[in-house]
């Protein structure tokens, strides 16, 4: 039996994997009301209590694969970035041709840089272009921060070096 290693960023873990959760949602495999409450407490950085494991299986075991593969004993934040901004992809193409309602384009988290920002949404230019993002998790951004970006939600602030390993994957997709 596969055995997933234990979260230790959940708050970071869950930044990337809510954005997610609406395909979940709309396949039926999570409940909306669970999805808000995830969301919630992690935009008000309250204690996260449900098994997040069970909530989101496939990433959480995509990262402890990667988790062991570089030798460490729990899933922490170097993992989910190295899992969401650059090895995502392959998971996402793997799971396709079990779930082929996944559309890789939209599923890939992409980097960003910050235009605009408005109490309630962030305006970002992405190399998909520019877009509106939700901003639920990230506190004081300002124009010209470089963000992650999941579907429609800004993840986090990201450093120059996440940029460039995420746009040298963008070129290996081409």
């Amino acid at each position: 039996m596969f055995k997933v290693l234990p979260i230790k960023d959940k708050e970071l873990f869950l930044r990337y994997a809510i954005p997610c959760g609406e395909v979940l949602v709309k396949r039926g495999e999570l409940r909306e009301e669970l999805l808000k409450e995830l969301n919630d407490s992690v935009k008000n950085k309250e204690e996260i209590e449900t098994p997040i494991e069970n909530v989101f299986k496939v990433a959480a075991r995509m990262c402890t694969i990667l988790a062991k593969q570089m030798g460490k004993s729990g899933i922490d934040s170097e993992v989910i970035r190295r899992y969401f901004l650059i090895e995502h992809e392959k998971a996402i193409k793997w799971r396709k041709q079990i779930r082929p309602d996944l559309k890789v384009k939209d599923c890939l988290v992409y980097p960003g840089r910050v235009l605009r920002v408005d109490p309630d949404r962030v305006l970002a230019r992405t190399p998909l272009g520019e877009k509106f993002f939700r901003n639920d998790f990230v506190e004081g951004l300002r124009k010209k921060d470089r963000v992650s970006v999941h579907y429609d939600y800004i993840s986090e602030k990201i450093k120059a070096d996440h940029v460039n390993k995420m746009l040298k994957r963008g070129e290996r997709e081409k």
